[in-house]
């Protein structure tokens, strides 16, 4: 059975058994609404993750019933309580980490901008306009679409359109704050000429 763990793929061996936690863009979508999907990353991502999110995550990457590897939240009447796996807490907060940046924001270097561009932020993941997206420019059926991480598909984008250097005017113009630093850099070697 081949993993593909460039694109985000995690395999899970559990004796003679071998389940594959895939964060495909439909794996993504089934962790809530557009805006839900953005606020769950972020509290995954951050200092305090709790388990039941972490969990979550790894639960909608597999079509198999892994509670007997992750653990699950057991119902007891009006309270739940965590029933442990196999799995720490720790390892399915790392897992869970994992699984997102390649599901929610691909993880792949980042391209290259001006030092003056801020990095834009996205209210929300829509899980849907990506698969329309790799319909369109990649010419892939909407089930494959739908099984594509975002690794996957910003890596396939990024080989059909390569980012170009433009020939503007200007374009490849120092940032305001490199040539602040170009000034300074020339007052400090003709003070020093004296």
């Amino acid at each position: 059975m081949m993993i593909l763990t460039d694109v985000g793929e995690v395999g899970v061996h559990v004796g003679d058994r071998v389940h594959i936690l895939r964060p495909s863009l439909y794996a993504m979508s089934q962790l809530g609404e557009p805006r839900e999907i953005v606020e769950l990353y972020a509290a995954v991502m951050g200092e305090n993750p709790t388990l039941a999110d972490s969990l979550a995550v790894v639960f909608a990457c597999s079509e198999d019933d892994l509670s007997d590897v992750f653990g699950a939240w057991v119902e007891q009447g009006d309270k739940s309580h965590y029933q442990s796996g196999q799995v720490e807490p720790e390892t399915i907060v790392l897992l869970a980490r994992c699984l997102l940046k390649h599901g929610v924001t691909g993880a792949l270097p980042e391209l290259p901008r001006p030092a003056d561009q801020e990095p834009e932020y996205a209210q929300e993941f829509d899980a849907r306009a990506h698969v329309s997206m790799a319909m369109a420019h990649l010419g892939v059926s909407e089930r494959d679409a739908w099984q594509m991480t975002m690794t996957s598909l910003v890596g396939a984008l990024r080989a059909k359109f390569p980012p170009t250097q433009s020939d503007a005017p200007g374009a490849r113009a120092p940032s305001k704050t490199e040539m602040e630093e170009a000034l300074a850099w020339h007052d400090k070697v003709v003070a020093m000429r004296g």
